[in-house]
């Protein structure tokens, strides 16, 4: 709030509103948002989707991210894990690193959780100064490229993750906050097992493809 007096009597005249700054959502920082939210989030729109979750948990807290942007980033980059684009679902690949564009399918990794831990290792160096923590490997092979602490919020991302990005981040904290919403069901339990048949039922047909 700013106010306009008169100089000589210190009299108010009127009052008006200062606009604040648009509010922006940090990257560093601890989650709230729990596994099962994010598990039945993706269940909906991709029953077949690998458990990848806990991963994302388990390196983002050692790291200092909010893991539960990162997964709703993932969601957005892979559409559901379904993997639609250049990136195919054996990269490993869950936020597009490398990929530019012109059919680029960008990096690959060995397993699921390094490309977790290279995701959320790019993020940590786009919102941090600091060294990676004691115990953590780098295998995000474009860790030095990025502009150290350029962005700490996920609307900073704009025009650096994806270019142009227009609302990029914006779109990563739309989709967290529909993912903060879901209500565990009583029959989250039934609904995990089905996955895991699902995902084993496909993990068998790829296997017997490879043979083939």
């Amino acid at each position: 709030m700013g106010v306009v007096q008169r100089t000589t009597d210190n009299v108010n005249i009127f009052e008006y509103a200062v606009p604040l700054a648009a509010q922006k959502t940090p990257i560093m920082g601890i989650e709230t948002i729990t596994i099962e939210q994010c598990r039945q989030f993706l269940i909906k729109h991709n029953p077949y989707a690998p458990d990848i979750v806990p991963f994302y948990k388990r390196q983002g807290d050692r790291l200092g991210i909010r893991w539960g942007y990162a997964v709703a980033q993932m969601i957005k980059e892979t559409g559901c894990l379904k993997f639609s684009g250049d990136v195919k679902a054996e990269q490993n690949n869950f936020a597009g690193i490398g990929a530019v564009g012109g059919g680029s399918p960008g990096v690959s990794f060995s397993t699921q959780e390094e490309g977790v831990l290279a995701h959320l290792e790019h993020l940590f160096a786009y919102a941090s100064f600091k060294l990676l923590p004691i115990g953590i490997i780098k295998v995000d092979p474009r860790f030095d490229l990025v502009k150290r602490g350029s962005c700490p919020n996920w609307e900073d991302l704009n025009g650096h993750w994806a270019v142009p990005g227009n609302g990029y981040g914006e779109g990563v904290v739309e989709i967290y906050d529909e993912i903060a919403r879901e209500q565990i069901t009583s029959d989250s339990g039934e609904t995990s097992l089905l996955r895991k048949i699902f995902q084993l039922i496909g993990d068998s047909l790829t296997a017997v493809i490879a043979l083939s």
